[in-house]
C-alpha cells in the first residue's frame, strides 16, 4: 500500500467509527422512546384519571427525535466528508459515492417509516387519546394550553422526522461545503 494513503485510509477508519457509534446512539433514542411512550399509554389505559399524562408524550417524543435528528444530521455530515474528501484521496474507496447512487432502501411507502410513525404518529395518536378527558371534564384552561403546544410539538416532530429521511435538513441555507480533495495529492519525496 503506497505511504501517500495512510493518513486518508486512517481517517475514513476513524469517521466510519464514529458513523457506527452515532448509529448505534441513534437506534437507542428509538428504544427509549418506545420505552418511554409505551409507558405512558399503558399508564393512561390502566388508569383512566391518569389520561392527562399522555399529553407528556409529544414533548418527551419531541425531545427524542431532537436527539436523533442530531445524530442524523452529524452522521451525513461525517459522511459528506468521507465522500467529497477522503474518496477522492484514496483510490479504492467508493462506499458513499456508490450508496448515494442506490434508490432508498425502504421498501414501504415513506409514511410507514419507524422515525415518522415513533415521532410523528405515537405523539398524534397521545394527542388524539389525550382529548377525551378535555372533552369529558371541560377544558381547564391550562391542560387546553398544554394540549395545543402539544399538538404543535407533534407536528414540528413529524415535520423533523420527516425531513430527516431525506436528508433535506443536513446543511443550513448558506453553510459551506467542504471542497472535494484533487484527485491526485503530490507528496514529498523524502
Amino acid at each position: 500500500m503506497p505511504d501517500h494513503l495512510d493518513g486518508p485510509l486512517a481517517e475514513f477508519a476513524a469517521l466510519r467509527r464514529e458513523v457506527d457509534r452515532r448509529a448505534v446512539a441513534q437506534q437507542q433514542i428509538l428504544v427509549v422512546q418506545v420505552l418511554t411512550s409505551g409507558a405512558l399509554f399503558v399508564i393512561a389505559f390502566w388508569h383512566a384519571s391518569w389520561a392527562p399524562w399522555l399529553l407528556m408524550v409529544p414533548f418527551s417524543s419531541f425531545l427524542l427525535c431532537l436527539a436523533s435528528v442530531a445524530q442524523a444530521t452529524a452522521i451525513a455530515a461525517i459522511v459528506g466528508y468521507i465522500r467529497d474528501v477522503l474518496e477522492p484521496a484514496a483510490e479504492g474507496l467508493g462506499w458513499e459515492r456508490y450508496r448515494q447512487q442506490v434508490p432508498y432502501p425502504f421498501p414501504f411507502p415513506r409514511w410507514s417509516h419507524p422515525n415518522l410513525l415513533l415521532f410523528g404518529g405515537v405523539p398524534g395518536l397521545a394527542l388524539v387519546l389525550g382529548l377525551k378527558p378535555l372533552v369529558d371534564e371541560g377544558p381547564a384552561p391550562g391542560n387546553l394550553a398544554a394540549w395545543l403546544v402539544g399538538a404543535l410539538v407533534a407536528a414540528y416532530g413529524a415535520y423533523l422526522a420527516g425531513t430527516s429521511m431525506t436528508g433535506r435538513f443536513v446543511l443550513r441555507p448558506g453553510a459551506p461545503r467542504a471542497e472535494p480533495a484533487p484527485a491526485s495529492r503530490a507528496q514529498p519525496e523524502t
